[in-house]
């Protein structure tokens, strides 16, 4: 069985850790914190986006707070 991800979100190579909050607002959830590990992948598990080293059809950038 394949996961559909609802959101694609291209990481840099060299980034250790992501954070999530499913995007603010009534959609949203608490902020979490990812590492990657020996991984090019991560999920957050409320929302399912998928956060990869590896870019990927539809993959958008993924945004670091300023």
């Amino acid at each position: 069985m394949t996961t559909q991800h609802p959101e694609i979100l291209l990481v840099p190579a060299d980034m250790a850790q992501v954070s999530c909050s499913g995007g603010g607002g009534a959609l949203g959830h608490p902020k979490v914190y990812y590492t990657f590990g020996h991984q090019d992948e991560v999920t957050c598990g409320y929302c399912d986006r998928l956060f990869t080293k590896t870019p990927q059809p539809g993959a958008k950038p993924y945004k670091t707070a300023a």
